[in-house]
């Protein structure tokens, strides 16, 4: 627990701006949230909050902006990788992260434009909760039905 306390308050002080590329401000917010979800001080629950959500903010028009020369080196590989990031959420997760966001909704607690967001992120969430429920789960072979 003392390195989780000590790796967070170093995060408070994390400088972060405008001129900070992409990259870096996808490995803070990664950093803020795996401090966030295990912390239990509703002080520094807010502080990472706010970390994120500013670096969040940030990181958003960087998005469609052409990547910089200088990252391209780090950006490129000679083979493909074997792990790409993927999301792939266990089906009851998925399931209470619809709840929560059609609860969010429910409540009129968010801005229009945030309510807009939330509603977009629940169509995707709930679309790829039923494909997944759907989804086939075994294949006929040859040998047999395998699980897929």
């Amino acid at each position: 627990m003392t390195t989780i306390l000590s790796f967070s308050h170093s995060l408070f002080t994390t400088p972060f701006d405008h001129t900070t590329d992409f990259t870096e401000l996808a490995d803070n917010c990664a950093r803020f949230v795996d401090v966030l979800v295990e912390c239990d001080d509703p002080t520094q629950k807010m502080a990472l909050c706010g970390r994120l959500s500013a670096c969040l903010t940030l990181l958003q028009p960087t998005l469609l902006e052409p990547v910089p020369e200088y990252l391209k080196a780090s950006l490129t590989v000679d083979d493909l990788p074997l792990d790409v990031p993927v999301f792939e959420p266990e089906v009851d997760q998925l399931g209470r992260y619809c709840q929560l966001l059609t609860q969010m909704l429910l409540a009129h607690s968010l801005s229009e434009s945030d309510e807009r967001v939330a509603g977009d992120l629940l169509q995707e969430l709930v679309r790829f909760y039923s494909d997944t429920l759907k989804a086939p789960r075994w294949l006929r072979t040859t040998e047999g039905t395998v699980l897929l």
